[in-house]
């Protein structure tokens, strides 16, 4: 595990859990005592945490969602043929609303040259398509009104929940802070309440997560896990017992090393 990935999974517990021990720490993300003193000194260093005797804590007043650029480097790779399978699954004439996380803004690069309209909150994406696309294309965006979330580019409020009811989706492409058989999770209750609306105006619910996010939960929960209809994630075999109970919940598994048959139904 490198060092942003440690960081990352440092700063995903004190989330959710306020405090983590140079102890747990040390166990959580398995590098010595040292390597971990040094990720808290960084991550207080950057006002991304608290020190207090014997760990760190959630600085409040720090949003996550202001990492944006941090997060994008954690399992870029993963992220990316996540993103190419889960483009899998469109049709031409498909309308589709992404929401604004690191591993749906790779969605961006994987569209396939067909008929398609995509709405986001996400004013990272809109404006990506728009300068990818340039003039010759079949792609149409449509981006929400809102309040931007600081330092995010992410729209967000009771506009852009008004925004996204006035639509009807194919599909709803939805980033997660964890997923499992206890729901789907993220960050911050602003984001969440908006991918509740894109769930509800969606036919099918697909979830883009890497490994790191299964078996794992944040702060906010977003819905039961029997309401997502597919879960586009990379194969870990310690995960195992989570892929078996999502499955029970009718949530459909792709997985990124499988091979593709074709645009799926």
């Amino acid at each position: 595990m490198n060092q942003i990935e440690r960081q990352w999974r440092i700063l995903n517990h004190i989330s959710t859990h306020e405090t983590i021990s140079l102890e747990e720490a040390v166990a959580m993300v398995k590098a010595s005592p040292a390597t971990v003193r040094r990720d808290f000194t960084k991550l207080v260093a950057q006002s991304k945490a608290d020190r207090f005797h014997g760990g760190v804590r959630r600085l409040h007043g720090y949003r996550e969602e202001s990492s944006f650029l941090f997060r994008e480097q954690l399992y870029s790779q993963q992220k990316d043929e996540i993103a190419r399978k889960a483009a899998t699954l469109l049709h031409s004439g498909d309308v589709l609303i992404v929401d604004g996380g690191t591993s749906t803004f790779h969605l961006s690069d994987h569209l396939p040259d067909l008929p398609l309209r995509v709405i986001t909150n996400s004013l990272r994406l809109a404006a990506y398509l728009a300068e990818k696309r340039g003039h010759e294309t079949k792609l149409e965006v449509f981006i929400t009104g809102g309040f931007v979330y600081p330092q995010s580019y992410l729209l967000v409020g009771p506009l852009t929940k008004s925004s996204l009811r006035q639509y009807h989706a194919n599909w709803a492409f939805l980033s997660a802070g964890g997923i499992g058989p206890e729901g789907v999770f993220n960050t911050t209750e602003l984001v969440v309440e908006c991918e509740q609306v894109m769930i509800e105006n969606s036919d099918r619910v697909v979830v883009l997560a890497d490994h790191s996010k299964i078996g794992q939960r944040a702060m906010c929960r977003v819905c039961d896990a029997g309401q997502i209809d597919v879960l586009v994630t990379d194969r870990c075999p310690e995960h195992t017992a989570n892929y078996d109970a999502l499955r029970r919940d009718g949530v459909a598994l792709l997985f990124t090393d499988e091979e593709d048959g074709g645009r799926k139904a």
